[in-house]
């Protein structure tokens, strides 16, 4: 059959038996999927297989795309492009980089990514290669320009904790739908939150960003340790050591405090409707710690119109992270942007914020 990849990444996989449907259309399991020149040919088999063993684990609430059980069924990176937009803006070259970076971190001894299951027992030996190249995925996304930062933050163990349901993950202790968690310095998400934004042709909501936000805020870059936070991303405080990009904080600093601004107009008066209207949610005006998750989900998400909005803002985070993703993206993830700019419209009224401005 002819290549169907680029249609098929984002499908839904069902097994019945003999048979797997895939999106809208079904095959046996003795066929074979060509899934173009890098990928080569998949038996449908394998596909079938990585599916019931997630079936079995989590109770049916762990349902990846194709291309997640296609990279559990070969233990190949590269079926995830779809998941990182960054893909579509690098060269042949970096392509290869970057699925070597994520090799690497899939590697690293101080990347620990386990996964629990119910009554806090482990069962980290039955989780596939997709969860952890997913994982590193992101990272590599992250700093792929920035290996300094990521080698700073690696430079101790750093815990990445799945739970193969909502069951396991409120046994320990997760709060909402996923968190950083202080005291064991871990992330806490339910595996099923990996792949819920990336059903449709092109990337979407990113809970993994917004924990890894708080977890990035929690490192102190000087000292390696894991510390209370102060809203600012590694890199971003002059404490860092050589990982300090000033120009970033200094945008930082001025982009946030427009934010602020605008924010403060609407919450004392909410027939301010006008833009330029604040680029988060209320909810990331809690605090500096929502503040630093939530911003740096939305640069990977709705760069243009961050950009649009607030650039001295977006031009930190293209400065400390050194690329700007409006070369991965022909139009940004709009759900994050309209949900937003409703609230703003809407006749519910802002909370109290508590954010904070440093000085520069």
């Amino acid at each position: 059959m002819p290549n169907f990849w680029p249609s098929y990444r984002n499908k839904i996989v069902k097994v019945n038996g003999s048979q797997v449907k895939i999106g809208d259309d079904t095959f046996m399991r003795g066929d074979n999927l060509d899934c173009g020149a890098e990928l080569g040919f998949i038996p449908v088999e394998d596909i079938a297989r990585a599916m019931e063993h997630y079936t079995q684990l989590t109770h049916g609430q762990y349902n990846p795309q194709l291309a997640a059980l296609i990279c559990a069924a070969t233990n190949n990176p590269l079926a995830l492009d779809s998941y990182f937009p960054i893909v579509r803006m690098l060269n042949d070259q970096e392509i290869n980089s970057f699925h070597q970076l994520i090799r690497d971190l899939a590697e690293h001894s101080n990347l620990e990514v386990q996964l629990w299951g119910e009554n806090r027992v482990t069962v980290t030996e039955q989780m596939q290669s997709d969860i952890l190249y997913l994982i590193a995925g992101h990272l590599a996304e992250i700093f792929f320009y920035r290996r300094d930062i990521l080698n700073g933050f690696l430079s101790q163990p750093r815990h990445i904790w799945l739970y193969v349901t909502q069951r396991a993950f409120a046994d320990a202790g997760g709060q909402a739908g996923g968190n950083y968690d202080p005291a064991t310095e871990s992330i806490q998400l339910v595996i099923s939150r990996l792949v819920e934004g990336f059903y449709g042709s092109t990337a979407g909501v990113a809970p993994f960003l917004h924990e890894f936000g708080h977890m990035l805020d929690a490192f102190d870059a000087g000292t390696g340790q894991m510390e209370h936070g102060d809203g600012l991303l590694p890199g971003l405080n002059p404490k860092d050591g050589a990982i300090y990009t000033p120009k970033a904080r200094e945008l930082f600093i001025r982009g946030k405090r427009i934010e602020l601004e605008r924010y403060l107009i609407h919450y004392n008066d909410k027939t301010q409707t006008k833009d330029p209207l604040p680029i988060g949610h209320p909810y990331v005006f809690q605090n500096d710690a929502e503040f630093a998750a939530g911003y740096l989900e939305m640069f990977f998400r709705n760069p243009h119109y961050f950009a649009g909005q607030n650039s001295d803002l977006f031009q930190s985070y293209v400065e400390l992270f050194r690329y700007d993703p409006r070369g991965a993206w022909e139009q940004d993830f709009q759900f994050y942007i309209n949900q937003n700019r409703d609230f703003y419209f809407s006749d519910e009224r802002p909370w109290k914020t508590g954010l904070t401005i440093p000085e520069l």
